[in-house]
């Protein structure tokens, strides 16, 4: 991927003729991807060879990225012409409603000076305050370092005795974080500098994790316990010459500069200096920007504000979510696996629970026999409520617990007959699950009403949510939560309309800023294929949030994106588990799946029967833009949803769904020959979809090759085919009768060994 920079940047045209992929605004606007919004505040007095240094390092990853150059108007570049300032930099003011991905503050020729008299201090103290809500990870260089340390963590700066100036080995002090990962186990680096910090400062603050040193230069690179902050003393960005043109500077001002060491062969300054640290830098930046910014930053870059949320968890890692559904509670011995897996791990923090579920297949959920008494005459509810009471008096006595179960049912009894309390009485099955799950493993009960909050009309109220769940959280280490229902702004409780518990869950994994959200239930894990058409599919290791949209779309049984957004947008990763095999690993779901192992093309193959194509043809159709508007309006009008649509030079093929269509097909028909006079019509109404889904798809022809290869094989006639925008899907046509073979062949081909 490139790197996207201002129209005419000077950097431009070297980066190209070093053949560095450079964007220029114009073709970024073409792009359809989220890139990265990096700033860098360079305070170098050489800014152009600063902007091309960064650049080229920045852009040497397989990421897009986007820059944007950052002055202090405090102080006047006396190096750079006032033309490039005003041209590609902007000032704070300009900034500072904006939020980034990541920001690189480099260093400045300041630093014999104390930090109070630098005439943009005050400005640096600012911008550096306003980095921690609105930019996810700063990548501080040399002074910048040093500054930094000073303003975060109030680590002073010690003047050397000599300047440091030369090329030194660095050794790494932690080898397991990522910020160095691939590197040797020496590695060399510029310095330039009159400054340093104490390594004794810097281990003396809890906060603060030294990564990298050097015997003859000290310390290198330190980095904050959150990733947030990053802290290299050195200048790995510099050029081959760099140091030369600084010796040469100091040589020619009569300063009598010692030759930089371990840079010109012999120390001869005669001689070309030999790079030793160019690949090591580029394999810094890239790690910097695809661990510490791209892997961990939020797809809303508006959201990197939330991320202050994590100072009330602040030294809390490894932090889970577990949400059990209700097959997983539906009895006493269910209660008991489920308590050995939240005590077998310590980080699982916080439990959300559903109603009992069946325990046989003849049983009835709780939540239906509660719904069946709000709808029931009083003497029928009150029996209903009785065969639920018995139930909790079961499940409560086999686990030894002391709730009052008269008591609650009681208190539920009161509701019957009254409206307003319908869902106050449905949702008592996750309430009581709650109450008897938290006494039974020692975990304190949080209620979801007055902690979980809906708008009036009935949506998620992340705002009111995040203040009052946040800061029971904050209370409390270890809490059950019930799940399915939230409070109304009147003070009712109100049930969630879709996914119940699921729902519930995804919102305590955001507000508490899970590492995991752990979701356990009675399989291991999402499906290949439908276990109904497909015997003992393969449990999908890894499979991404789009993955995951693409398969619940065509009507794969698995967890729905709409149950889990808050999660989703906070791109926590889903660990789908089996409570009665929780040792299986399961599927996690993740938004990028490049560093996960998985030994399966494709994540998932799922599709519908019950489709009806219409294609309509007419001379130019696709290019008449109201033409085609007027024909898409007569579906739309009569609120025909339409599944797919595929698109010829002079034709149109129109997917609908069986059941809303053929009710007004002869309407439709009459009027689609009416409004669009088409040259030729027709109708397929044995349409079956099959939806191919995997990551690989727009990387790997080979699978295409593979789905056409297995149905040929079983002669199975292709009646569409369709590549998805994003790359990710396969959409086949066939005919109904071709449907299970059509499923079982593609199967059979991505999961026999050859």
């Amino acid at each position: 991927m490139p790197i996207k920079l201002p129209n005419n940047l000077p950097a431009i045209k070297t980066l190209t003729e070093e053949n560095v992929f450079v964007m220029t605004d114009t073709r970024a606007m073409t792009q359809d991807i989220r890139p990265l919004q990096i700033l860098i505040l360079n305070l170098m007095p050489t800014k152009v060879d600063t902007e091309t240094q960064l650049a080229r390092l920045l852009g040497n990853t397989p990421l897009q990225v986007e820059l944007e150059l950052l002055q202090t108007s405090t102080h006047k570049a006396g190096n750079t012409s006032q033309e490039h300032m005003i041209s590609f930099y902007k000032t704070f003011d300009q900034v500072k409603s904006k939020f980034y991905d990541g920001m690189i503050i480099t260093g400045a020729p300041v630093e014999l000076m104390e930090f109070e008299e630098v005439d943009y201090w005050d400005e640096l103290c600012e911008i550096m305050e306003w980095s921690k809500k609105h930019v996810h990870s700063t990548f501080h260089i040399c002074w910048g370092a040093q500054a930094g340390l000073y303003y975060h963590y109030g680590i002073q700066k010690r003047i050397l005795p000599k300047k440091l100036s030369g090329v030194y080995r660095h050794t790494l002090e932690y080898k397991k974080g990522m910020l160095f990962r691939g590197f040797d186990d020496e590695f060399y680096v510029p310095h330039s500098r009159n400054t340093t910090v104490d390594i004794e400062d810097v281990r003396a603050v809890p906060d603060l994790k030294i990564i990298a040193t050097s015997e003859e230069a000290g310390i290198y690179a330190v980095k904050s316990n959150n990733d947030r902050q990053i802290f290299i003393m050195g200048h790995s960005e510099y050029d081959a010459d760099t140091l030369m043109k600084e010796y040469i500077r100091d040589k020619n001002a009569g300063l009598n500069p010692e030759v930089p060491c371990n840079y010109f062969p012999d120390d001869d300054d005669s001689k070309a200096p030999v790079v030793t640290w160019r690949s090591c830098a580029n394999l810094l930046y890239s790690n910097w920007l695809n661990y510490f910014v791209y892997q961990t930053t939020q797809y809303d870059i508006n959201r990197i504000s939330d991320e202050s949320l994590a100072d009330m968890f602040k030294g809390e890692v490894n932090r889970k979510v577990c949400k059990f559904g209700g097959t997983s509670l539906s009895g006493a011995g269910q209660f008991k696996k489920c308590a050995e897996i939240i005590k077998a791990e310590k980080e699982r923090n916080y439990v959300v629970v559903s109603a009992p579920g069946k325990r046989f297949d003849d049983d009835t959920k709780v939540t239906d026999l509660l719904i069946k008494a709000t709808e029931a005459a009083r003497d029928e509810a009150e029996d209903v409520l009785m065969s639920v009471k018995s139930r909790y008096k079961v499940i409560a006595r086999g686990l030894g617990v002391s709730t009052d179960i008269d008591r609650e049912f009681d208190i539920i009894a009161q509701a019957l007959g009254d409206e307003s309390r319908t869902d106050y009485i449905i949702s008592r099955g996750e309430y009581l699950n709650a109450k008897i799950l938290a006494e039974y493993i020692d975990y304190e009960f949080i209620d979801a009403e007055g902690h979980i909050f809906l708008t009036e009309e009935g949506k998620y109220d992340e705002a009111a949510t995040k203040t009052a769940l946040g800061a029971a959280l904050e209370k409390h280490a270890n809490a059950v939560i019930p799940g399915f229902y939230g409070t109304m702004p009147d003070g009712s409780i109100k049930t969630f309309s879709r996914g119940g518990s699921d729902i519930t869950g995804a919102i305590v994994s955001a507000i508490c800023g899970a590492d995991i959200y752990e979701n356990w239930t009675d399989v291991s894990g999402l499906l290949m294929a439908d276990p109904r058409i497909v015997e003992n599919p393969l449990t999908v290791p890894v499979i991404t949030y789009k993955e995951l949209r693409e398969l619940s779309y065509m009507g794969a049984a698995v967890i729905h994106e709409d149950t889990i957004f808050p999660v989703i947008k906070m791109e926590i990763p889903i660990n789908i588990r089996n409570t009665n095999r929780p040792e299986d690993a399961g599927t996690l779901i993740v938004k990028n799946a490049d560093y996960y192992q998985s030994g399966l093309s494709v994540s998932g193959i799922s599709g519908k029967k019950g489709h009806t194509s219409i294609v309509v043809e007419k001379a130019h159709l696709n290019e008449d833009h109201q033409l085609r508007t007027d024909l898409l309006d007569i579906f739309t009008e009569r609120g025909i949803t339409i599944k797919n649509m595929l698109s010829g030079i002079d034709n149109l093929n129109i997917i609908v769904d069986n059941k809303e269509f053929n009710p007004m097909e002869d309407d439709i028909l009459d009027e689609i020959a009416s409004k669009i006079n088409p040259t030729n019509m027709w109708i397929n109404d044995d349409l079956a979809l099959i939806a191919i889904v995997g990551r690989e798809l727009g990387t790997s022809p080979a699978i295409a090759v593979k789905v056409l290869g297995a149905l040929a094989n079983r002669k199975i006639n292709i009646k569409l085919i369709d590549h998805g925008s994003q790359k990710i899907n396969m959409l086949i046509g066939v005919s109904e009768e071709d449907y299970l073979p059509a499923i079982q062949a593609i199967y059979k081909e991505f999961t026999t060994c050859k």
